[in-house]
This record gives structure tokens, C-alpha cells and sequence, in this order.
């Protein structure tokens, strides 16, 4: 699963969130966490917890440049990641997986923070996934730094 999803060409990105590609199927699979309501009408992201970061480092020089951070929306039951501090201001892909078969991934562009859509996965459901940040412009396709993570 993770290969066939990994393997989908991503759309270019000119907003946030705007190059995406989801699977799964459970109803929070690739819905936005900000705009997402559970069961009782509460939002997604309302009552979520950081439970992991992990960092992302530049390929050149193996430094910390950004982070990756996962969270989980307890009423949710779904993950999603969030980037801050991307430095380049190229594309920023996301990656997210869960054992249950919902994946995510979705690339925009731009400097700072940028978060994934979600995917299901409930209790201990292992989930993992990957960030990549691109360079802008010319270099479009050269990616400058990469993080990663296994729950």
C-alpha cells in the first residue's frame, strides 16, 4: 500500500492544500482537520494533541531546518501532520499512512507551517509518514531536506 500510494504524482501546488491525493474508507480519510466536525459537531482539530515531532533535515548538511509534528483528534479518532519553519519556500510534500489502509498526500508551496488533510486511524493504529521540502523556482524538482516517522 504504501509504495502505490507513495508512487502517485502529486499535482503542482499555487495554495495551500491545493495538490492533493487521498485514500481510504473511513469518512475522516483526507478531510481537513479545521473544517472537519465529529459525530457531535465539534471540529477535529478542537480537542487534538501533539503526540510526536520529529525533525527535518537539510540533505546538505544533515541540520535541523524545519519540524514535522503529528497530531491526533481524540473525538476523531484521525492523524494528520503539520510543518513549521520551512525555510525555502519551495513545495512542501506530505505523506501520512495509516495500518488501516487511508493515506494522504498532498504537496503546497510556500514559506513556514502547512498541515496535511487526516487519516482514520483509532487506538493504536500505526501510522507513518514523510515530508519533503523542495527548492523554488528553477530548482523546482531538487528536494532540500527530509523527515520522517513511524507510530
Amino acid at each position: 500500500m504504501l509504495v502505490t500510494a507513495t508512487a502517485l504524482l502529486l499535482s503542482a501546488a499555487t495554495a495551500a492544500h491545493a495538490g492533493s491525493a487521498s485514500g481510504g474508507s473511513n469518512y475522516y480519510d483526507g478531510k481537513n482537520p479545521a473544517t472537519t466536525k465529529d459525530s457531535s459537531g465539534v471540529y477535529c482539530n478542537v480537542n487534538a494533541s501533539q503526540i510526536a515531532t520529529r525533525p527535518i533535515t537539510d540533505r546538505s548538511t544533515g541540520q535541523q531546518v524545519a519540524t514535522l509534528q503529528i497530531f491526533y483528534s481524540w473525538s476523531c479518532q484521525s492523524n494528520w501532520i503539520r510543518v513549521t519553519g520551512n525555510p525555502y519556500g519551495g513545495n512542501t510534500t506530505k505523506n501520512i499512512f495509516s495500518s488501516l489502509g487511508g493515506w494522504n498526500s498532498e504537496s503546497d508551496s510556500g514559506y513556514g507551517s502547512s498541515y496535511s488533510m487526516m487519516v482514520y486511524a483509532p487506538g493504536t493504529t500505526q501510522i507513518n509518514g514523510e515530508v519533503t521540502l523542495w527548492s523554488p523556482g528553477i530548482n523546482e524538482y531538487n528536494w532540500k531536506a527530509r523527515g520522517s516517522f513511524a507510530l
